[in-house]
């Protein structure tokens, strides 16, 4: 089973069957009048843990990171069951940015930016669950988030490094259509691979002669956001996300030494608007 998921990843077949997945989704809508657009602000927090389960590093957001995106979660449909379809295909695009405070055990401290992407489709099917309506749904989903970290010392003087990670996941979830102005969308995220690229040799050559990619198979992650109608056109909502891994496999980076990323979680919380023309 793992050597089909990692064949997989390693050519990036789920990557290209989420964009088509997007192509599918946007010509089958008028997509200024079924997409939400979205603005959000939110706390970010990241910690990685030792072989030791002791703190390692931990990334915290200076001030709240700035989102926008787009979504289609069938909420238009609010009370109106002649306007749902049975079967829906949705789906979640959101881009942030903001800058985090870094802090390390040994390497003292910096301030650095990242930068993050997220894009998830679902397919969901109308239930009713005590004479409520609710969508239960399956789907891919895809996570980067680049750490800009190169060209930057430490307060000890270590030198910083380029970071890419990529999750690779399937979003499993329900949208609780609690009444006519509320609704909650419950997800719960399998991790089907992470990948860690640190640019290492880019920024100490000396020591590193490769930029190692590391591979992790354990973990996975929840997503709630509650959503409250406005008006017709305005709904504003917040949401808690967190993210569980375990450490990565090893990865000769140098002669002597392997690299490993370690154990760690993440944390979001928010509040934003959505809005539709």
């Amino acid at each position: 089973m793992w050597k089909i998921k990692y064949k997989l990843f390693q050519s990036h077949s789920l990557l290209y069957i989420i964009c088509l997945y997007t192509i599918i989704i946007f010509p089958s809508k008028t997509i200024v009048t079924a997409a939400e657009f979205t603005i959000n602000l939110k706390s970010y927090s990241y910690e990685e843990l030792d072989s030791a389960n002791q703190f390692f590093m931990s990334d915290k957001s200076s001030f709240p990171f700035f989102g926008f995106g787009v979504r289609e979660w069938d909420l238009g449909a609010f009370g109106d069951r002649d306007s749902s379809s049975l079967w829906k295909l949705l789906y979640t695009i959101e881009y942030s940015e903001g800058r985090v405070n870094y802090t390390s055990n040994g390497t003292g401290t910096m301030v650095k930016d990242y930068y993050r992407g997220r894009l998830e489709t679902y397919l969901s099917k109308e239930i009713y669950v005590n004479k409520k309506r609710a969508r239960p749904y399956i789907g891919l989903g895809y996570r980067q988030l680049f750490d800009n970290s190169a060209n930057q010392v430490t307060s000890t003087g270590a030198i910083g490094y380029n970071r890419i990670s990529q999750y690779y996941f399937l979003p499993l979830g329900m949208i609780w259509y609690i009444n006519d102005s509320w609704s909650l969308k419950s997800q719960y995220n399998y991790l089907l691979q992470g990948k860690q690229t640190s640019y290492v040799k880019d920024a100490i050559p000396a020591t590193y002669n490769v930029n190692p990619v590391n591979t992790q198979s354990i973990g996975g992650g929840l997503d709630f956001t509650l959503n409250k109608k406005l008006t017709s056109n305005w709904y504003y909502y917040g949401f808690i996300r967190h993210w569980d891994l375990g450490a990565s496999d090893a990865v000769s980076c140098s002669a002597s030494s392997n690299c490993v990323e370690p154990k760690n979680s993440t944390n979001e919380i928010g509040v934003g608007i959505s809005f539709t023309f």
